[in-house]
């Protein structure tokens, strides 16, 4: 990549620089999702007259805004970790990791916009709230898929560009953002035909995480036998 670096041939004296940049820039932009969240989220506005009862009554209906920007908080988060952790392999990049990753960050910001179309429906229109519901889910199935892919390119399909992750670390991986993107995408399709019994959808991140402690706890157990 141009000119050699003394230390280690054929690296480009500013490769982890440029890695660095487009881990700054992705963080940058996970960051202005989170905070575009709560940009819609204003506050009851109090007059004069305004009673404590008329007060809790608007708090109250804020509930479905709360619950919403609380979700995809957690969500955005839960996507930062995943990139947040191949960033700690990657050590390199061509163009096709950084066109990925761009694609990666494409679901991330439409996060405030599929947040606040949710919840700017639930309680008034029901009926049509299906529409921003649907949009909410497949926003998190993309940013699953995307999520998945750029994993597969940095480390399986371009492995020179990162350091090598533990084998039980990438199964664990894979796992996690699978189940959560097919529970997302079951969500999804149920809801076509139910919206009430779609969440029903999630089972497949509790039969996961409930197996996943099961067999953590066993797994000492049988070392312990072992020995």
């Amino acid at each position: 990549m141009g000119s050699h670096n003394h230390s280690q041939p054929g690296k480009h004296p500013k490769q982890d620089f440029q890695v660095e940049r487009i881990a700054f820039f992705s963080d940058a932009v996970f960051a202005i999702a989170i905070t575009l969240l709560v940009i819609e989220f204003r506050a009851p506005h109090v007059t004069k007259e305004t009673t404590e009862q008329e007060l809790w009554k608007e708090v109250l209906e804020m509930k479905y805004k709360l619950a919403s920007v609380l979700l995809s908080f957690f969500l955005v988060i839960h996507y930062w970790m995943r990139h947040h952790t191949l960033f700690k392999h990657i050590h390199n990049y061509n163009r096709k990791i950084i066109t990925t990753n761009m694609f990666t960050l494409l679901p991330v910001i439409f996060f405030p916009f599929t947040t606040s179309f949710l919840y700017e429906s639930l309680g008034i229109n029901n009926a049509a709230a299906a529409i921003p519901y649907r949009l909410f889910l497949l926003n998190n199935v993309l940013a699953g898929v995307s999520m998945y892919y750029f994993y597969w390119m940095v480390i399986k399909k371009y492995k020179e560009m990162s350091f090598p992750m533990e084998a039980e670390d990438s199964r664990e991986f894979e796992r996690k953002l699978v189940v959560m993107t097919i529970s997302f995408l079951l969500i999804l399709l149920i809801s076509f035909f139910s919206a009430e019994y779609s969440i029903w959808g999630i089972l497949p991140v509790g039969i996961y995480n409930i197996g996943h402690k099961f067999f953590a706890k066993k797994k000492p157990l049988n070392k312990v036998h072992a020995k």
